[in-house]
């Protein structure tokens, strides 16, 4: 079921959006909207943030697959460099709980933000989180690695995610209300 913002507008989730790769299109990234600007270019296609646009320069702007192709590989190119410090900082927030290190994976899931596997030592996370503030990426991370040590939502877990991250309800209520998957 959806949540709705105060104008009582559907939030529509990320994965249901169809998208055309036009100037003008808005996109999320880390909790903020830009807009497109798709341009021509004759070198490698990539993607530049200038100030509120992203540049999503391709050789031919009409081809709507090298636009989405090119605007993905940008996502995870940006998923992996921030999502890794926010990983390791759980970690050592995490400490005292004796969470090691996982091995980061990032797919993008279409009913969660993340998942992890303690006997493997993998955690996922969720490709769409890019696009959510960077203090709801942190909670994911925090509340994942914390089921290495705690594998269900017990009371043990819910008070060892209190003491490491005393907001982290205003950081759940964020995403169910604004970033719904």
């Amino acid at each position: 079921m959806y949540t709705y913002q105060r104008n009582y507008r559907k939030i529509i989730p990320e994965h249901e959006k169809v998208y055309h790769y036009t100037t003008g299109e808005k996109h999320k990234f880390l909790g903020d909207f830009y807009t497109l600007s798709v341009q021509s270019t004759h070198d490698t296609a990539h993607v530049v943030p200038q100030g509120g646009n992203l540049v999503l320069a391709v050789n031919d702007p009409k081809d709507k697959e090298e636009c989405a192709f090119t605007l993905d590989m940008w996502y995870r190119d940006q998923a992996q460099e921030v999502f890794l410090p926010i990983v390791a900082d759980a970690v050592v927030e995490t400490a005292p709980y004796k969470v090691a290190l996982p091995k980061l994976r990032i797919y993008r899931m279409l009913d969660r933000w993340g998942s992890c596997s303690p006997k493997s030592k993998i955690l996922i996370m969720n490709l769409e989180l890019i696009k959510v503030p960077v203090p709801c990426i942190e909670y994911i991370a925090t509340h994942e690695m914390l089921h290495f040590r705690y594998p269900s939502h017990n009371f043990a877990f819910s008070a060892a995610l209190g003491t490491v991250m005393p907001d982290w309800k205003k950081r759940e209520d964020i995403l169910n209300e604004f970033y719904p998957i």
